[in-house]
């Protein structure tokens, strides 16, 4: 569940209730920057379809969003949810 705390916004993960959608944006000349969004859903299994379909997107309609406009740094993020998801096994 997406859930606003104070100053932050916190994303509890566990239930299937949290959809999350990759993509990108094109900016000028074939430039791309990487999207994930982040959306409530009803809980479902994790890990299936969720209520974001493919195509395009209004970002205005989403609480949380990541983008990139490096590869790199996706790398970054991805090392460290591993990271987080080493310590709980």
């Amino acid at each position: 569940m997406i859930k606003r705390e104070n100053k932050s916004v916190k994303l509890e993960f566990g239930t299937g209730d949290i959809c999350v959608a990759g993509g990108y944006i094109e900016q000028e000349k074939g430039y791309k920057i990487g999207v994930v969004i982040f959306a409530n859903q009803e809980p479902r299994e994790i890990g299936s379809p969720g209520i974001i379909k493919a195509g395009e997107v209004n970002l205005d309609d989403y609480h949380v969003i990541m983008t990139f406009s490096k590869k790199e740094s996706i790398d970054v993020v991805i090392r460290k949810l591993e990271e987080a998801k080493s310590f709980m096994e």
